[in-house]
């Protein structure tokens, strides 16, 4: 197994990212470095408070998440990066990484159809089990969809697996796991 390849699982919210970057931790006993994780621990520690004070926690989860996975790159050992990177921000500072540590990077892109996205979501928001700290979804599908037009959660970084999440029961995990597999004992 290649000891130089980061695996990040990005895409928009509710497109089952934690899910498979947890499974895939799992399969291959990689680390995972999980956003969300991130910023539910700076909610535990500093409290939670208003949408504003939650966009700056978000933003300080992304930075960590950065910082920790160059962290990791020392190292030198293969691990997993989770989290709805855009590209605008993610992909110069993973890029950096590569380049400065000598890393592979397969980028698996999860991805479904806007109107089942927005179910999700709300329905996580319903379910009483998402961190209290996340901000509950306020706006109607038309604006939810407007939003994620102008966010690019693919980053510029190839190689890409492109998983559609629209309906998970179509999607084939052990394919992923096949594919993951490929790159982890070819890169070199």
């Amino acid at each position: 197994m290649t000891d130089n390849l980061i695996i990040i699982v990005t895409g928009a919210s509710a497109t089952g990212k934690t899910t498979l970057s947890r499974n895939l931790a799992k399969r291959f006993n990689l680390s995972v470095i999980n956003k969300d994780d991130i910023k539910e621990l700076l909610f535990d520690n500093l409290g939670i408070k208003d949408k504003e004070w939650a966009g700056k926690l978000g933003m300080t989860s992304f930075e960590f998440t950065h910082f920790f996975t160059e962290k990791l790159a020392q190292t030198g050992k293969s691990f997993i990066v989770e989290g709805n990177f855009r590209n605008e921000f993610s992909t110069k500072v993973f890029m950096d990484i590569k380049s400065k540590y000598n890393y592979q990077i397969l980028q698996i892109f999860c991805h479904g159809q806007d109107k089942i996205l927005y179910e999700r979501y709300i329905e996580r928001d319903n379910s009483g089990t998402r961190h209290p700290g996340h901000f509950k979804l306020t706006c109607e599908f038309e604006e939810f969809k407007k939003l994620l037009s102008k966010s690019n959660y693919k980053l510029d970084i190839a190689p890409t697996l492109n998983i559609d999440t629209t309906n998970f029961e179509d999607v084939d995990i052990n394919q992923i796991y096949d594919e993951v597999d490929k790159y982890l004992n070819s890169v070199k």
